[in-house]
């Protein structure tokens, strides 16, 4: 049988009837696009074309906050909709039309709706294309996209365009996200302080300076912005009491009722139990969902945030496990009710509209340094064990003081193969945040953001997310002089004017390749800050800044994008380091050191994909020598030492280059590396030729920093200890390393059903 070794699919989820009743109500939705969010934000700003921007985005919060479609799912115990569906996707027209227009409107190179993966429906299609055409011919000419083409010099556009070095796609059709609400400060204090707080710092201020001005319009929107969200929570208590008194079900119009007084409470005010603090935190996750296209929102830490709440719920008898367990469930359920569009190019980076909504579990105390691993911990992995869905993307921090049977609970959890939780190691990131100035309790107060980036809840600013990087394009356009093979285009040539076929010695090589990695990296920190620039100019976010930094932001008048965090740092993803490690040790290997081959045959067999059978030796015979080479992942020093040098070089340069905020009060302000990969490693690769490593044209690249697939042939121990060579320390903003095994590789072990079975529990031998 297909599953006999496959322990995810020979272990059932264990559900309430009610969380499967749901699970089953959202996944019987089709994903869609709605227009509501489009509709009020067009017309809001149609009405204020003079206000000021955060104002006018405070307006729009508002307006869609009152008018758009409210409903409660069947079962559900809490409530908050991004769209007017489940899983259906909002449309931001302030950020870009043309994809909209081209794809929803025109089918070009698709319809939504025909994609083969990733689609979105669309109800009523003759009246709602006819009203997304007004939306769209409304904001051309206005987008933040159409203002970042205006700003970048056309070299610029040609690299990410037409060569592919970089991509920061995401980033020009869409908003900024990746960051952790501040939902401690949040949930104790709740939006009715940050009303206070605002009303009297504006009653402090004059009208004397342009930045008593500015700050003044900050205020005001974070005023009306509080209140928007705590009227829409008043939405859905009257809508739960409606819905209460029609209801035959007296358990469930009981619950209906507790909804009621829960949406009446939070989050105007702080929270009074683990129930209205998790419906808070939905409220502040959502509502940033709706008012920012961005990616990567994300709870923070999860455990440890609702802790307190959680106990004394239980030392008074107010809740029981279980019965938090369904609440923990019903609560991912929710997360995974949103959802995002984007262009079909795009998508080939974001593979299964990946939302990146990270909830992190484990760690230790920021103050004590000791493990937090509590009973809040382990539900979060059951719950995860029992939804299995793709949203939260759960994160279990790892130390050395982790108590054993938590090691053990995630490792059952990981065997589902659902992916989740992904495990990071305190014992290097916690260094690696240091090591680029944050304070020590914050440094070991941090949770996951987005994919793999790490910071604290409430306190960072700025971008995790940034450019993808794609280092073995680099390396291509060096062997050929620094042209593209593909495109024929060459923006600059090597500095000695050479190509693969006239290199003297390895050690030339390496000079080149460098000196052009130095270039795009320039680049690349020039498209970085263009790109935010533009954001400040456009779209300032008042709401997302409150939730992000709540205590700095108010404190100083700022929005995120003006230097209203703490911590303010600008991330990247660089791509492929396992190809350019393994090409750059065939060449060093087969034309330097053993002389099998001269640059010019190795050159010619790239250029051709191989498959020139004329040539002594032919190409087929050459790639089969490019991947008889020693590779990356297999504990070879002399070529995982190419690759930890590459990647020092790129995670040591970025961080000399400042970002938009600089010297306006957040700590850092400056770009930092990732290896954070998504699926962009196969998109990147459709614009790679053959390489030296023996990669043919056109396939996927290497994936984070996993070796390149089918070439770690040493077995996962080899593979972790070439990983672990790459000075994971300086990449502060995310190391990602994805170790995959085959189901039918692993025995079947025993089935765990709840933490008294974990610490007991042993893996078959």
């Amino acid at each position: 049988m297909p599953g006999e070794y496959h322990f995810g699919l020979n272990t059932k989820p264990e559900r309430t009837e009610r969380i499967e009743k749901l699970i089953d109500y959202v996944n019987s939705i089709e994903p869609g696009i709605c227009l509501e969010r489009g509709r009020y934000i067009t017309q809001v700003y149609k009405e204020n074309e003079y206000e000021s921007i955060v104002m006018k985005r405070a307006k729009s919060l508002e307006k869609i906050l009152e008018n758009m479609s409210i409903y409660i799912m069947p079962g559900s115990l809490f409530v908050g909709n991004q769209a007017s569906k489940p899983r259906w996707a909002p449309l931001f027209p302030e950020y870009e039309v043309k994809w909209y227009e081209e794809e929803i409107i025109n089918g070009d190179p698709m319809y939504p709706w025909e994609r083969p993966a990733d689609a979105f429906q669309i109800e009523n299609k003759k009246e709602s294309l006819k009203e997304a055409q007004e939306i769209f011919n409304w904001w051309k000419g206005k987008t933040h996209r159409q203002k970042v083409y205006n700003n970048l010099p056309e070299e610029f556009a040609i690299v990410q365009d037409k060569v592919s070095v970089l991509n920061i796609w995401d980033y020009i059709q869409g908003g900024v996200g990746h960051f952790s609400p501040g939902h401690r400060w949040l949930i104790k204090n709740g939006l009715n302080t940050v009303i206070e707080i605002a009303e009297e710092k504006l009653e402090s201020l004059g009208f004397s300076s342009s930045e008593e001005l500015k700050k003044r319009e900050f205020y005001k929107s974070v005023i009306l912005s509080c209140k928007a969200v705590i009227n829409f929570a008043r939405r859905y208590a009257e809508l739960a009491r409606n819905m209460a008194r029609q209801e035959t079900d007296d358990e469930r119009r009981q619950e209906l009722l507790r909804i009621a007084e829960t949406c009446e409470h939070v989050p105007a005010n702080p929270a009074r139990s683990f129930y209205e603090a998790l419906q808070f935190m939905y409220f502040i996750h959502l509502v940033v969902q709706i008012e920012d296209s961005g990616q990567g929102i994300s709870v923070g830490r999860f455990d440890q945030i609702l802790w307190d709440y959680y106990k004394n719920d239980l030392d008074n008898e107010i809740l029981t496990r279980d019965e938090a367990l369904e609440l923990i469930e019903n609560f991912f359920v929710m997360i995974y009710t949103i959802n995002k569009i984007k262009s079909w190019d795009c998508t080939d980076y974001f593979r299964g509209s990946p939302m990146f909504q990270n909830l992190t579990i484990g760690g230790q105390d920021p103050v004590t340094q000791d493990d937090a691993t509590n009973e809040l911990t382990y539900l979060v992995l059951e719950a995860t064990a029992n939804t299995r869905l793709t949203q939260p993307s759960v994160t279990a921090r790892f130390h050395k003081k982790s108590p054993e049977e938590y090691k053990l609970a995630v490792a059952k959890v990981i065997r589902l193969g659902t992916g989740f939780p992904a495990v990071f190691n305190d014992e290097l990131y916690i260094p690696a945040l240091i090591n680029r100035g944050y304070e020590i309790n914050d440094a070991y107060d941090y949770c996951i953001i987005g994919c793999a980036e790490a910071g604290p809840a409430g306190l960072l600013a700025g971008r995790t997310g940034g450019a993808w990087l794609n280092l073995p394009k680099i390396l291509e356009l060096t062997l050929y002089n620094g042209k593209d093979p593909l495109t024929g285009i060459r923006l600059r040539k090597n500095k000695n004017d050479k190509d693969l076929s006239e290199f003297i010695s390895f050690e030339e090589l390496l000079d080149v390749f460098y000196d052009q990695l130095d270039y795009y990296l320039k680049m690349e920190v020039a498209f970085e800050n263009i790109i935010d620039y533009t954001y400040e100019q456009g779209i300032l976010e008042p709401f997302s800044s409150i939730a992000a930094c709540p205590e700095t932001s108010l404190e100083r008048g700022k929005t995120l994008r003006e230097g209203g965090g703490k911590y303010d740092f600008t991330g990247q993803q660089t791509i492929g380091i396992a190809n350019v490690a393994n090409s750059l040790y065939a060449i060093k290997k087969l034309v330097f050191d053993d002389k099998v081959l001269t640059g010019a045959q190795l050159l010619h067999a790239i250029s051709t994909d191989f498959s020139d059978k004329t040539t002594d030796p032919s190409g087929p015979e050459i790639n089969k020598l490019c991947e008889s080479v020693d590779k990356y992942g297999n504990d070879v020093d002399e070529v995982d030492f190419l690759a930890r040098d590459v990647l020092r070089f790129v995670s040591s340069e970025l961080p000399k280059y400042k970002n938009t905020r600089y010297k306006r009060g957040p700590i850092g302000c400056t770009m930092h590396a990732s290896t954070t990969t998504v699926s962009s490693n196969v998109a990147f690769g459709k614009s790679v030729g053959a390489m030296p490593d023996g990669r043919r044209k056109g396939k996927p690249l290497a994936d984070g920093q996993s070796p390149m697939r089918g070439t770690d042939v040493k077995g996962p121990t080899a593979a972790v200890n070439s990983v672990s060579k790459l000075n994971n320390i300086l990449l502060s903003c995310g190391s990602l390393y994805n170790l995959k095994f085959n189901p039918k590789d692993l025995r079947s072990g025993p089935v765990l059903k709840g933490r008294e079975e974990l610490s007991q529990a042993k893996f078959a031998e």
